[in-house]
This record gives structure tokens, sequence and C-alpha cells, in this order.
């Protein structure tokens, strides 16, 4: 019913893949709720899983491109594709064309967790891209908050963010 209701309305629809096993195990549901998507994202690990189960290959940058040419049911706007792959360049699909953005280096000694480094990067890129920012403005929002989580125990954040 949300999905109908955004495609009727011209809403944006985001999803994550979230996980590996989502993809593994929910591919029946995966495949109802892709068409709905405007804006996929994932990590490197479920592009691969997601490349694999539908039979799109093992290079990240053509998974991208098939992921968004995929069905989709709202036809007024291309669907957007973003691959995070940790400290190597985001891959991002949009209109048909891929461009990386390298990501900024974070000191291997500052590293001090990496859980929610990717919730992180949804995060900090949809507060851009719900403002209708750049694309690219919107991944380094996202590279931002990632790189503020993983110098960090647990997904925290600063009192006081540097990024803007």
């Amino acid at each position: 019913a949300v999905g109908k209701h955004a495609v009727a309305s011209n809403k944006t629809v985001m999803f994550s893949l979230g996980a590996p096993f989502v993809i593994q195990f929910f591919t029946d549901k995966l495949k109802i709720i892709l068409p709905y998507c405007d804006v996929v994202l994932s990590n490197n690990d479920e592009a691969l899983i997601l490349g694999h189960i539908f039979g799109w290959g093992k290079d990240i940058k053509e998974i991208a491109k098939k992921l968004a040419q995929y069905e989709k049911y709202n036809h007024a706007k291309n669907r957007l594709v973003i691959f995070t792959q940790g400290a190597n360049p985001t891959i991002v699909c949009q209109d048909g064309l891929i461009t990386e953005y390298d990501v900024p280096q974070v000191p291997i000694e500052q590293i001090v967790d990496t859980t929610g480094a990717g919730d992180g990067f949804t995060g900090g890129f949809m507060a851009l891209y719900i403002d209708n920012k750049q694309i690219s403005h919107c991944v380094k929002a996202g590279h931002y908050a990632a790189s503020e989580i993983i110098r960090r125990s647990g997904c925290t954040y600063p009192t006081f963010p540097s990024f803007l």
C-alpha cells in the first residue's frame, strides 16, 4: 500500500538492502519491493550477493547499472543506486552513468569500531538528499557521518559535528 501510494503521488522511496541475509533469504519479497524504490543503498558485500542471485555477475559497477535499470513502477524519475565499499570509492549510478567518489581516509589508529558506518553513511546521505542537494554533496555528507562513527565505540556521533 505504501509503495503504490508513493508511485501515485510521485513520492520518493529510499531503500537500503540492509544485510546479505535479506537478499539471500527474502529474495521473493525483495523482488516485490524493488520496483517501488527510487533510491537504493547498499554496501559492497550486499551488492555482490544481489548480483549473484539476480544473475548480474560480479562487477560492482555493472550490478549498479543493472539495479538502476531493474523494473520500476514510477517512471517519472530514474532509480539512483549507491554502493559503499568501505575505504574504497563509493559507486553511484545516476541516469545510467557510474560515478566513483573517493572516501576520505581515516588514519588506522583513529578507527575504533566500524559498527554503524553504513547506517551513518545512509543518514548523512539522506539528510542532504531530502533537501535536494547535489549527489556529490550527499555522498560527501555520508562519508563524513561514517567517518565520525568509526572513530567511536558503538554507533555514536559527536555533540558538535564539523561537517556544516
